[in-house]
C-alpha cells in the first residue's frame, strides 16, 4: 500500500510539474509578446513544404539572442538554417531571458507545441537535457557547450555538443603575449588577464589553452585571473578587469557572456588596453560603438556552424546524426577559431599576425597538443596558468 501511495505521489508530482510549466511558459509568452520579444514569428515560413510535404520545426530557445557573445552565435545559426535551408526547416526562436529559472517551461512549450527538434545552451540546461527528452521520446533535443550523461541508455533521442575552445584559447592567449610585448601596450609588464563567468569545465577549457598559447609565445607571461560569478553582470566584469589593469594588465581575454561587454568597456576606457572577445565576432557586432577599436580579436566558439551543419544533416539523413552521445568539433569542423582583421594587424603587426596564423596550423596537424581542462583538478589548472 505504501508503495503504491509513493508511486502515485510521484505521477502526481510530475504532472503538477509540467503542469505548473505550462502554465509559467503562457504567463512568459503573454509578457514577451507585450514586450515584442518571444518568437520570431517573421523568420519562418510555415506555409512553404519540405521534400516530405511537411517542414521540420526547430525551435531554438535561448536567453537572449543579441548578447554579442554566445547565445547570438545561436541565433545566427537559427537564422542561416531558415534562409539557407528554408524548404526543409520552420524555425522558431523562443528568448527566455536571464532568469534561469523560468527555462525549464519554455522547453516543454516547444515539446508541447510540436516542435521536431529543441535546441538549448549552455550549462544551466544540463538537468533540463537530461530529463525532459525521456517524456518526449519522439522529439530530438539538443545542447551545445555542456557534456551530458549518457549512460543509462535511455537518452537515445538527445545530442551534446561540445566545442574545443582549448584551441581557440591557444590561439587568444598567443595574440595577448604578442600584444603585450608590443609598442602599443599600456606597459612592459607583461601581464595579461582573464576574466571568466562562472568557475566550470567550459570556461576553464579556455583558459587552460590561453595560458598555453601565451606560454608558448613567451613563458615569463604573467597571467591574472578573476570570475564574475554569473554571465549577467555586466558592471562587476567591469570591476574586476580594471582591477586587473591596476595591476598591469594590458589585454584581458573575458569569457563571460554577457557580462563580459563590461570587460571591454574597462578596456575600451584606458589608453593601450585592448579586450579579447568569446564566442562571436564581438569587434563586428560592436561596429557604430565607441567600444569596437577595443576589441583585437574575439575567440570563436562557432555554435553558428555547428547548429546549420547538424540540420543540414539531419534533413539530409536523419540517422547521420549521432544522437545518444556528446560529439565535439573544434578548428577542423571550422567550429573554433579567431578572428583576423585590421584591428588585430594594426595591434600586433602582420609579422605576428603570420606567427599566429602558423601556430593555428600547426594545431590543425597536431603538432601543437593543447590540453583539455576535463578531468583536471584546480591544482592541475592552476598549474597550467600560473
Amino acid at each position: 500500500m505504501n508503495n503504491q501511495l509513493t508511486k502515485k505521489e510521484e505521477i502526481m508530482k510530475k504532472l503538477l510539474k509540467k503542469a505548473a510549466a505550462v502554465t509559467l511558459t503562457a504567463a512568459m509568452a503573454a509578457s514577451l509578446t507585450a514586450c515584442g520579444g518571444g518568437s520570431d514569428a517573421d523568420s519562418s515560413s510555415k506555409a512553404a513544404e519540405g521534400q516530405d510535404g511537411e517542414k521540420i520545426k526547430l525551435t531554438l530557445c535561448i536567453g537572449r539572442k543579441t548578447d554579442l557573445s554566445f547565445q547570438q552565435s545561436a541565433y545566427e545559426g537559427s537564422v542561416r538554417v531558415q534562409e539557407e535551408l528554408g524548404d526543409k526547416y520552420e524555425v522558431n526562436v523562443v528568448e527566455m531571458g536571464d532568469d534561469t529559472t523560468k527555462w525549464q517551461a519554455a522547453f516543454y512549450d516547444a515539446a508541447d507545441s510540436g516542435a521536431d527538434i529543441i535546441v538549448g545552451t549552455g550549462f544551466q540546461n544540463k538537468e533540463n537535457f537530461e530529463t525532459i527528452p525521456l517524456e518526449y521520446p519522439d522529439t530530438k533535443f539538443i545542447l551545445f557547450d555542456q557534456d551530458l550523461d549518457f549512460s543509462s541508455g535511455e537518452l537515445t533521442n538527445t545530442l551534446g555538443v561540445l566545442f574545443d575552445s582549448n584551441q581557440s584559447g591557444f590561439l587568444a592567449g598567443a595574440v595577448a603575449a604578442y600584444y603585450t610585448s608590443s609598442e602599443n601596450a599600456a606597459n612592459t609588464d607583461k601581464t595579461i588577464g582573464f576574466v571568466g563567468g562562472v568557475e566550470s569545465t567550459t570556461v576553464s577549457n579556455f583558459l587552460v589553452g590561453y595560458a598555453e598559447g601565451a606560454k608558448y609565445v613567451d613563458p615569463d607571461i604573467n597571467i591574472l585571473t578573476a570570475y564574475v560569478g554569473d554571465y549577467m553582470d555586466t558592471a562587476k566584469a567591469k570591476d574586476l578587469a580594471n582591477a586587473q589593469i591596476s595591476e598591469g594588465a594590458d589585454i584581458i581575454f573575458q569569457v563571460a557572456g554577457g557580462a563580459g561587454n563590461g570587460v571591454i568597456e574597462a578596456a575600451a576606457e584606458k589608453d593601450g588596453v585592448m579586450a579579447i572577445g568569446v564566442d562571436s565576432d564581438q569587434y563586428k557586432a560592436l561596429e557604430g560603438s565607441n567600444l569596437q577599436s577595443a576589441v583585437i580579436t574575439s575567440s570563436l566558439k562557432r555554435l553558428d556552424n555547428a547548429l546549420f551543419n547538424i540540420c543540414k544533416a539531419y534533413a539530409e539523413d536523419p540517422s547521420s546524426v549521432p544522437f545518444g552521445e556528446n560529439v565535439t568539433y573544434g578548428l577542423a569542423e571550422d567550429a573554433v577559431g579567431i578572428v583576423f582583421n585590421d584591428n588585430l594587424t594594426n595591434s600586433i603587426g602582420q609579422e605576428n599576425v603570420d606567427n599566429v596564423q602558423e601556430i593555428l596550423g600547426k594545431i590543425q596537424s597536431g603538432e601543437i597538443e593543447v590540453t583539455e581542462a576535463a578531468g583536471l583538478s584546480a591544482e592541475e589548472i592552476d598549474a597550467i596558468v600560473h
